[in-house]
């Protein structure tokens, strides 16, 4: 089983650029060489591939933001390390923290464990934590330590988030190879 939070946005960014705001950020995440057509940057902890091509999906969340890109953030099971899930879930709320400073046009959204869990939403600038997730235990709980919370310095309200329904999508042709003149 994969444990991962997925991140969408919808910027013109290439994958790269947003790769490389997550390695500026200093938040301990390193590149390393793409994967197919996926940007790809790592960590202990946090293995994080963005992907730009969304034509292969079939649904979207019925939330007012449709996404140009993904950030996958995944736990790193290899080394099967416990003490990496602290450091884990901070590279996801750093980095999608640098990600929404980097790209402050780019409405955007945040789910985690298989989308299941609606965590943030940005849209039009305002910017919407998650009220499940500022229940006790949780990671946006202003008693919890870390206090995540608390290390968010953009502007953003408390609400109930989802769950979203499901607006499916037209089946998009494959795209066809130009003819050689011959």
């Amino acid at each position: 089983m994969s444990i991962h939070h997925d991140f969408y946005l919808d910027t013109p960014a290439s994958r790269h650029a947003l790769r490389d705001a997550l390695v500026r950020a200093d938040i301990g995440l390193d590149a390393v060489p793409d994967f197919k057509h996926i940007a790809q940057a790592e960590s202990a902890a946090t293995l994080v591939g963005i992907i730009d091509d969304l034509s292969w999906q079939s649904v979207r969340p019925d939330n007012g933001v449709i996404a140009t890109r993904i950030v996958k953030f995944s736990f790193q099971q290899n080394g099967g390390d416990p003490r990496h899930w602290e450091e884990y879930y901070a590279q996801i709320f750093h980095g999608v923290m640098a990600l929404l400073k980097a790209f402050p046009d780019a409405d955007a959204y945040w789910v985690a464990l298989d989308a299941e869990w609606p965590m943030l939403l940005r849209r039009g600038g305002h910017i919407v934590l998650s009220q499940r997730m500022a229940a006790p235990g949780e990671l946006w709980d202003p008693a919890r330590r870390p206090s995540y919370l608390a290390l968010i310095d953009l502007p953003y309200t408390v609400e109930p988030l989802g769950p979203w329904g499901i607006i499916h999508l037209p089946v998009r042709q494959p795209r066809q190879q130009p003819v050689a003149n011959e």
